[in-house]
């Protein structure tokens, strides 16, 4: 009966190679085809779930592709690698490419993942109007530079008050400032325009590349997860505890033999 209840619940499993293929299909089509418009900048990222053991060598064949496309289309701007004390592995890689190769290179990275025995559990691409920033940045340039060079003039004439002359400096000086704003405005977006960010992140896990557990296996699976992380945690703190726990029965014997009687006059016991 059980046998039978598990076979209707969950899903039946696919010889291996067919679950592989399955699992990179459906991981090389998780929106990775995503490309950018004239005047749009994107940033991607994506999330692996691999075995523990897999991380440093995905890791460092990602960190690899970059370097064999070249610094003029792919850098590497950053590169995490932690082990927690519950033996969880996590690490991170960031890189900024050319436009034209991010789409690429993402896809690339999510097939060398798989090939790891990793699966892909989260990806995100969100996209800014660069190209409208610059504009608007440009224009507001030129307008204060058209303001400055106004009171420059106005500054300029003989007689000018005291008072006015203040005045006009101070607004000369606001303007300089908002210029600068205005330029810096427009420099990053044309940085986001010219190279697009990308940040793979990876964590240690459960893999199911096809996905082909049901509710019923899924929840075997984790609850034997919980099992042996609660047996973890508890030999943890046995093992932690069993040194205090030995010293206060040694202290506790030689209180009884020894210490207890000779406060009260009498002997020790033999």
């Amino acid at each position: 009966m059980a046998v039978l209840f598990l076979t209707a619940c969950g899903k039946a499993e696919a010889p291996a190679d067919q679950r592989m293929e399955e699992g990179k299909s459906r991981i090389a089509g998780a929106g990775v085809d995503v490309a950018s418009a004239p005047g749009v900048s994107l940033s991607y990222r994506y999330g692996f779930r691999l075995p523990v053991e897999k991380i440093a060598a995905a890791q460092e064949e990602n960190a690899s592709q970059c370097e064999a496309l070249g610094p003029a289309t792919c850098r590497i701007t950053g590169m995490r690698y932690d082990v927690s004390r519950d033996r969880t592995v996590s690490a991170s890689l960031e890189v900024r490419l050319a436009p034209e190769a991010a789409r690429r290179f993402g896809k690339q990275s999510v097939e060398s993942v798989a090939r790891h025995g990793g699966m892909l559990a989260h990806s995100q691409i969100e996209s800014e109007e660069s190209g409208a920033v610059v504009a608007a940045a440009q224009a507001d340039r030129a307008s204060f530079e058209e303001q400055k060079a106004r009171i420059e003039k106005q500054l300029a004439v003989p007689g000018l008050g005291v008072a006015e002359r203040q005045q006009l400096q101070a607004q000369l000086a606001d303007l300089t400032a908002s210029t600068r704003g205005a330029a810096a405005a427009s420099a990053e977006a044309q940085r986001k325009l010219a190279a697009t960010p990308l940040t793979l992140e990876y964590e240690s896990g459960q893999v199911d590349q096809s996905l082909s557990d049901g509710p019923i296996i899924g929840a075997f699976k984790d609850g034997w997860i919980n099992i042996v992380a609660g047996s973890a945690t508890i030999i943890m703190m046995l093992v932690t505890l069993l040194p205090w726990l030995l010293l206060l029965a040694l202290a506790a014997w030689i209180w009884r033999r020894w210490l207890s009687g000779w406060l009260r006059g009498k002997p020790p016991q033999e």
